[in-house]
């Protein structure tokens, strides 16, 4: 027989049991997000706790129903197999769900219980994929740290030839000084990219109005628009739009999203940027006139190292996607071959 869970040793309960854990009053509210399943989804519990399961993107698939109707029966479910969802992303888990209940019997929600079953069936030559790519990982922050010595140096010496540069009026070492210190700083990016898909940094979010890093990266932007004949549009609300985030990192993303446009217009173009937003999302638009992409090439753009480009390292989009859902946000892509490209950014906005 189940055993009944009392909501008043919710916390006791939660910190003993070795799996994601996700507890929930009966409006679907949730009140406990454990550290397993922080782990899990990649979520910190702040983005979490005290939303609607299905508005933060969390839904239990073929067993949904249940769940409603187990707020009103009580009855559990109990070890089932299944795919569970959080932003579109598919969790292949084994799930047990449980009533909670008050001191007088009355059930005030329910617990949880998701146990990973990703890796129980992968093959051999899969699991050695994973052994690589975890070595790799390993290997990639001594790595970051033995490269960005030596450009710290020549940062620094950049930094002495511009003032050199300046007190000489000598305009063109000043060009040339910021040309190499831009390229530098984008060194510093594509080896940041890298330590960021292999050991993911906890990120301090704060309360922000998202249209200043949006205006800040519109504006460092403006001049690489007119070194490529691109004409900026922008259709933003105009008023403040708030959500728990890290400016950084939204900049970093936004960033990318508008280079990887230029550069799919070669020469020319339009790109229009859209702010959006309803009592509780915010949907950023970047949408270029290039030449667009192919199916195939959508379904594999957000996988780490594939790109199109030469030069590229195929990181870029992973880490963005990776930034997004960070935020419990949502990243999508439309596009047709000689149609252009619409990226849309979707994040949960904070009430005021």
């Amino acid at each position: 027989m189940p055993r009944k869970f009392c909501i008043n040793n919710l916390p006791e309960i939660c910190n003993t049991i070795p799996a994601a854990v996700i507890a929930f009053d009966t409006n679907c509210r949730v009140l406990v997000f454990n550290k397993y399943a922080e782990s899990f989804f990649g979520v910190h519990p702040s983005i979490i706790v005290g939303y609607n399961l299905h508005s933060v993107g969390i839904t239990f698939g073929s067993e949904d129903q249940n769940i409603a109707s187990l707020l009103t029966t009580g009855e559990s479910i109990i070890d089932k197999e299944l795919t569970i969802t959080y932003n579109n992303t598919p969790y292949p888990v084994r799930l047990s769900v449980n009533p909670l209940y008050n001191c007088d019997g009355t059930i005030t929600g329910a617990l949880a219980i998701l146990h990973d079953n990703s890796l129980v069936s992968l093959p051999e030559p899969r699991m050695q994929h994973l052994e690589t790519l975890a070595s790799i990982g390993e290997m990639t922050a001594g790595t970051i740290h033995e490269i960005r010595n030596p450009l710290t140096s020549i940062s620094g010496f950049v930094q002495l030839l511009s003032v050199r540069a300046m007190r000489q009026h000598d305009e063109t070492s000043i060009e040339y000084c910021r040309l190499i210190s831009d390229e530098v700083t984008h060194i510093n990016n594509i080896l940041s990219d890298f330590l960021t898909l292999a050991k993911p940094q906890p990120n301090k979010f704060l309360k922000l109005n998202i249209i200043r890093p949006i205006s800040d990266v519109l504006t460092l932007l403006y001049g690489e628009a007119l070194m490529y004949g691109i004409d900026i549009k922008q259709n933003i609300d105009n008023e403040t739009l708030y959500v728990m985030g890290n400016s950084e990192k939204i900049r970093e993303v936004l960033i990318n999203l508008c280079r990887n446009a230029f550069q799919a217009m070669t020469r020319g173009g339009t790109l229009t940027l859209t702010v959006k937003s309803d009592e509780n999302a915010i949907t950023t638009m970047i949408t270029d006139t290039g030449h667009g992409m192919s199916l195939e090439l959508i379904d594999n753009i957000f996988k780490p190292f594939f790109t199109t480009k030469e030069t590229g390292t195929g990181l870029g989009l992973s880490v963005c996607q990776r930034i997004i859902r960070e935020h419990n946000g949502q990243i999508n892509v439309a596009s047709k071959p000689g149609e252009g490209t619409t990226f849309t950014l979707l994040f949960p906005r904070l009430k005021e």
